[in-house]
């Protein structure tokens, strides 16, 4: 918990822009604990990412959602002093090889707040295209709009 609270911490760039304050001090307690209506904590994975011997980033993963042929990468995120280095593109590759493991998601799901759509070129270098869709998104003193995007995972 303490290492999650450290690399959530290490992204104040990240919190500014999706939550218009730095981050809390309950961020790594509310990363293991938020589920979407209908999910257990059977559905939920959160992964560390490391660069040996130090957590330098982390993985939100739900298992079947919002369809159950769906995997919902809730958060990939890694710690500002090591971005642009390559480790988010090989962690994600690694999530992606754990989805097609369990054999039951044929597609990944993920959203963009719009506020910080700096990230959106990364997503689509990783395969993923905006399906067009859209959500309110409110957090805090930032009102936006999530941005869907997918990846089907077909062979």
């Amino acid at each position: 918990m303490a290492n999650l609270q450290r690399v959530l911490e290490d992204a104040p760039t990240y919190a500014g822009l999706i939550t218009g304050a730095p981050p809390g001090s309950a961020d790594a307690q509310s990363t293991f604990t938020i589920l979407p209506d209908g999910k257990t904590y059977d559905d939920k994975y959160v992964f560390g990412i490391y660069l040996e011997p130090q957590m330098v980033g982390c993985v939100d993963l739900i298992k079947g959602y919002p369809e159950p042929n769906t995997a919902l990468l809730g958060l990939l995120l890694v710690a500002e002093p090591f971005q642009r280095r390559g480790i988010g593109s090989a962690a994600y590759r690694a999530i992606e090889d754990v989805i097609r493991a369990w054999g039951t998601c044929a597609k990944i799901r993920l959203g963009v707040v719009r506020t910080n759509a700096g990230v959106l070129p990364f997503w689509k270098r990783l395969g993923f295209t905006q399906t067009g869709e859209t959500k309110p998104y409110s957090y805090g003193s930032i009102v936006s709009e999530l941005v869907i995007l997918t990846k089907s995972l077909a062979p």
